[in-house]
Formats: C-alpha cells, sequence, structure tokens
C-alpha cells in the first residue's frame, strides 16, 4: 500500500506511471506491503488463474524475491514504472513479510517515482527484456 500521496499520469518512460503529489523526504517509506488492501498469489494459485487473469498479473505484478509470491498492488503502486536510475530503493525491514520501498533520494511534487525492477521481481532479476535497459 502505497504511504505517500501520488497520481498516474502518463509517462516519458512507459505508458501510464506513478507520479508524487507531495515532496518526499529520502529515506521515507514509500509503500508497505498490506494484506487488506494488496493481493498475493501463490505460484500454485498463480498457475490456476484463467490466461487473460494471469496475463493482468504477470505484467501489473512483481513475483517476490522474499515468499516467492506474487504480489500486485491494487492502488496507484501498480504503474510504478522501471528504471536502471530510480529514486526509490527496496529493501528488507524487521516485521515485514516483502521488501518495502523508499525514497533513495528526496523527490518533489509532480516527479515520476521509479523503481528498479531487477532488485525485487524474480522474473526480472537476469532477464534481457528491452524494458530494463
Amino acid at each position: 500500500m502505497l504511504l505517500v500521496k501520488t497520481f498516474v499520469a502518463s509517462s516519458k518512460t512507459q505508458g501510464q506511471g506513478l507520479f508524487s503529489s507531495q515532496n518526499i523526504k529520502k529515506g521515507t517509506v514509500t509503500w508497505r506491503f498490506d494484506p487488506n488492501i494488496d493481493k498475493e498469489y501463490a505460484i500454485d494459485e498463480f498457475e490456476k488463474l484463467p490466461d487473460q487473469e494471469k496475463n493482468y498479473v504477470q505484467h501489473h505484478a512483481v513475483l517476490s524475491k522474499l515468499s516467492n509470491k506474487y504480489i500486485l498492488s491494487t492502488d496507484n503502486a501498480q504503474f510504478t514504472n522501471h528504471s536502471s536510475n530510480p529514486n526509490l530503493e527496496t529493501l528488507e525491514e524487521d516485521g515485514q513479510v516483502e521488501l518495502i520501498a523508499r525514497a533513495k533520494r528526496d523527490i518533489h511534487e509532480g516527479e515520476e517515482m521509479t523503481i528498479d525492477y531487477r532488485l525485487m521481481d524474480k522474473n526480472d532479476e537476469y532477464s534481457d527484456e528491452e524494458y530494463l535497459k
């Protein structure tokens, strides 16, 4: 669940993107898994989904490096685009079942919020997909 104010708009990076509606200080936690908001799918649950739902989850979710489950944010977080030089970072936090996201540097109001997919998504970790370059 996003812990900061955001909006979705056209992105120069890819389609729609996540943008900050406020100034965010370096070190601020911006996202934390919340089972009341975010959906998780174990691999066996994911495999049983109809193709259309499976495609949606693959496009909008991450395969967690911690839990080995697909994590689908149902808020604006699902519009966070990849960058090799992101302004968000992921890390483990005591008591959390998933990686959290926090500001890697100050983020200005209206700035797109990006993250390095390779550091959080098992599917992207060693991928050579064009969108990761």
